[in-house]
């Protein structure tokens, strides 16, 4: 035992880190249920394996694997890459505060994921985001007259809102045009700023398996394949009409929402030809955005085009909701 246990440690956890890095570079759609996970779980696994042959037997290539899965967390891992934006600024609660002494957008993203709450919970729930005063917050799950309170809440009903199927887009400025889509994944309006210049919104709520995570189950790889198809489909579907129905890329855009897609999902691949991560540019502390209690997947993003640069992003717990609220500060290149 004591001779063929450390080699089988060492040999499992060489498997176990091939295994992983072709599926997280590769990313194929049939291994989507495993790299639904986080990295740095798998990463967890595969460290204890080595570790307990170098405690044990002093394995040789033990220590070797433990730097192999170190590295292999700090370039691979979402949350560590945002965990070195060390001096950042965040979006702090107030009004926005201005950057090298120019003004600031301020953008929210939440899943409000309270259909049924009381109208006096929804109202606190709001004072929350309203206390960042932001000048766009896009929402989800969200029926239309709460997204109609929560306006007024907002900006004293001097904001201006629109609605999509479980979607909501709340301004403190005015909505300029609406983008009709028969599509229920997302939501498309043109706000009008001041000095007239014009901004496009695409709010995305795009269908998921990702709550399902048993790997033993057949039907679990099967439905996350079929969920990556899918989403994969819908932004398709959205940046075209975009790029079909406004002056993109002449006019600046948000792209922002709940994406229901981890951060090393080859969805992002679709949003990162045209537009920029928030969080990843300028996002301090940590990412992940769901589930609100113990937050182990970023799946809500503000992405926007190159015309509007992230100086500050955070996530803000929300205590009704099971997302975390993503907040980014911008500025909005003349």
């Amino acid at each position: 035992m004591h001779r063929w246990l450390p080699r089988f440690l060492i040999a499992a956890s060489l498997a176990l880190h091939a295994f992983t890095a072709a599926c997280y570079i590769c990313q194929p759609d049939t291994m989507a249920a495993f790299t639904a996970y986080p990295i740095w779980i798998w990463c967890t696994v595969g460290l204890i394996f080595p570790a307990a042959a170098f405690v044990g037997w002093r394995a040789p290539l033990s220590l070797m694997l433990v730097m192999l899965w170190t590295i292999t967390f700090l370039v691979g891992s979402d949350e560590a890459h945002s965990l070195t934006h060390i001096g950042y600024e965040k979006p702090e609660i107030g009004p926005a505060k201005s950057y090298k002494s120019q003004d600031i957008l301020r953008v929210c993203t939440l899943n409000w994921g309270t259909h049924y709450q009381t109208e006096a919970g929804m109202l606190a729930q709001a004072e929350i985001v309203a206390s960042y005063h932001p000048d766009i917050v896009f929402l989800q799950e969200i029926h239309p007259w709460q997204a109609q309170i929560i306006a007024d809440k907002l900006y004293s009903g001097g904001g201006d809102y629109r609605t999509g199927a479980d979607t909501a887009i709340i301004t403190r400025w005015k909505v300029h045009l609406v983008t009709h889509t028969p599509m229920r994944h997302s939501q498309h309006v043109t706000l009008m700023l001041p000095k007239n210049r014009t901004l496009d919104c695409v709010n995305f709520h795009l269908r998921s398996a990702l709550s399902e995570m048993r790997l033993w189950k057949k039907s679990t790889w099967k439905n996350h394949s079929a969920s990556r198809e899918l989403q994969r489909r819908e932004v398709q579907y959205s940046l075209t009409r975009l790029q079909n129905t406004t002056a993109f890329p002449t006019n600046p855009v948000i792209c922002a929402g709940h994406f229901n897609a981890t951060a090393s999902d080859p969805l992002h691949d679709l949003l990162r030809i045209h537009f920029n991560d928030s969080f990843s540019e300028a996002g301090t502390g940590w990412p992940n955005t769901w589930q609100s209690s113990f937050p182990l997947h970023r799946i809500d993003y503000i992405y926007t085009s190159p015309l509007l640069k992230a100086v500050r992003s955070h996530t803000v717990q929300i205590p009704r909701s099971n997302h975390h609220m993503v907040v980014s500060d911008f500025l909005l290149i003349p």
